[in-house]
This record gives C-alpha cells, sequence and structure tokens, in this order.
C-alpha cells in the first residue's frame, strides 16, 4: 500500500487544473493507496494560473481567485476531522463552486458544499470553530508546502510521473467512468481518465452541466 499526500487549497486555479491528473491517478491505483488531503496556501493567481485551467469549466472571472481562502481550507479540515472519508467530496464540491463563480470566503459557498458532500451544515459550522480544528489547519500550514503539489510515499513527484505496481485495466466507456466517479466530472477529466478524446461518446450516453466555457458530465 502506497501513501500519497496532496497538498491544495480550494481556490487554487492549479489544483484544479491538476484535477484530470489526480483523477487518472484514482482510476489506475485508488484501490492500492491511502490518501491524505492536506490544506496548503496558494500562490498569488496570476494570468498564467489562469491560462493553465482554461480546459476546466471555470467562469471567464470567477469571484472567489483573489479572496482569501483560509475558511474554504478549515472547511475541508473539518470534515476531513469530524466527518473522515468526507473531506475529499468537500474539497471537491467547493473547487466546483469556487471555480464556477462563487465567493471563496462566504458561508453560503461552504454550506452548499457541505450539503452537497452531505455533511451536516449546522454541525460542520460548529465544528469549525473548535480549536482542534484550527490547530489541524495551522498544523498542515506549517508544512511549508504550497498548493498544488503531491507525496507519493514521502517523495515530491508529479502525478504523471508515477508507475506503481498492476494499475487497474483502462476504462471500456466513458460511462464506466462516470459511474465510478461517484460525481459529476469535466470533458477534460474524463478524457485523462481514459486516454483519449472522449466528447462524441460523452453527448451520446451521458448528462452535460454547461459551465464557463465547458462543464460537467453525468450519467445519461
Amino acid at each position: 500500500m502506497s501513501f500519497v499526500r496532496e497538498f491544495t487549497d480550494p481556490a487554487c486555479p492549479a489544483a484544479f487544473a491538476a484535477e484530470p491528473a489526480r483523477w487518472r491517478f484514482e482510476w489506475r491505483w485508488g484501490d492500492r493507496v491511502a490518501w491524505a488531503v492536506v490544506m496548503a496556501p496558494r500562490p498569488a493567481v496570476t494570468a498564467e494560473e489562469l491560462a493553465a485551467v482554461s480546459e476546466m469549466p471555470v467562469e471567464p472571472a470567477p469571484r472567489g481567485l483573489g479572496a482569501p481562502s483560509m475558511h474554504a481550507r478549515r472547511a475541508v479540515v473539518g470534515a476531513r476531522l469530524g466527518w473522515p472519508g468526507l473531506e475529499r467530496a468537500m474539497l471537491r464540491r467547493l473547487r466546483v463552486l469556487i471555480m464556477g463563480g462563487e465567493p471563496a470566503d462566504d458561508s453560503d459557498t461552504f454550506e452548499l458544499a457541505a450539503a452537497q458532500a452531505g455533511i451536516p451544515v449546522a454541525e460542520l459550522a460548529a465544528f469549525c470553530a473548535e480549536p482542534q480544528v484550527e490547530a489541524a489547519l495551522r498544523a498542515d500550514i506549517a508544512l511549508g508546502r504550497t498548493s498544488p503539489s503531491f507525496e507519493v510515499d514521502g517523495r515530491s513527484v508529479s502525478l504523471e510521473e508515477v508507475e506503481l505496481p498492476d494499475p487497474r485495466p483502462e476504462p471500456r466507456s466513458v460511462l464506466e467512468v462516470l459511474e465510478w466517479a461517484g460525481t459529476p466530472l469535466a470533458t477534460a477529466e474524463v478524457a485523462a481518465v481514459c486516454g483519449r478524446d472522449v466528447r462524441d461518446e460523452l453527448t451520446r450516453v451521458a448528462r452535460f452541466e454547461p459551465v464557463g466555457s465547458d462543464g460537467y458530465w453525468s450519467p445519461g
């Protein structure tokens, strides 16, 4: 069993741009790794960062990218401590909402993300005010990493470079990928998992929700 640590921020465009590679990694070795989500500060948002995320569903002028994201990071840590196993869903929903135009520092964004992730909204809000959540968030930040970066078995790597034994067989269809993911995926994410152009296949079997210049696909 390998161990992966993902250093990330819900409002980081570069981390959003890394989602296709992360989904590909999860498909190939997800049942052979333990995964930890660690909150890390994001660098200042630059034109280069926004260009890097151009293939993902991002509103032309997301309101949240210039706002502080400490509260969003705290929400993910609260989910990690209080609802183990749901922190990934919380991170994903926050990321999708923020890149879709919702403000990164607004309680309405956190509440909507929690509800979508299956976490009791009021309970998460109360828990995030507890000292243990703040201490865990500060401990994450004290590791000195920036978003996005990854460690596999203690080694800093790009996920595209990692090769582990016995990868899962390639997917047989885009529908298999969408059903496995359990959450809507962007076109670029499905394409990364499948390793091919998938848009025509998606239009035949999946339901599309437009966001920005692209959108998300769900089983039709």
